[in-house]
């Protein structure tokens, strides 16, 4: 029952801090004159990564990975959310 109230005051406590937070004044960031430069001229670097070529080591090490999931009968098996997770994190992040 404690443990109830402890996290009912909390969610209390962190909505009375959204509701405080969502009617302030929005921050206007100052930008100064010895950073201008990097706005004007953002750092470009080329990196043509071929996407393609990365899906051959995803799929050998996702396919290395549920195999042996078949041979046992456990009832938690992560491969199918690593198969539809890993392609889209690789094709949908930028590259570093």
């Amino acid at each position: 029952m404690r443990e109830l109230a402890i996290e009912i005051g909390v969610r209390a406590l962190l909505f009375g801090v959204f509701v405080f937070t969502e009617f302030l004044d929005p921050f206007q960031r100052v930008i100064q004159p010895e950073e201008i430069w990097l706005y004007k001229n953002p750092l470009v670097q080329s990196d043509n990564i071929p996407t393609r070529l990365m899906f051959i080591p995803l799929l050998a090490e996702s396919s290395a990975s549920f195999l042996p999931t078949f041979a046992t009968d456990s009832t938690t098996r992560p491969w199918p959310t690593q198969l539809v997770t890993s392609p889209t994190s690789v094709s949908e992040s930028r590259p570093r």
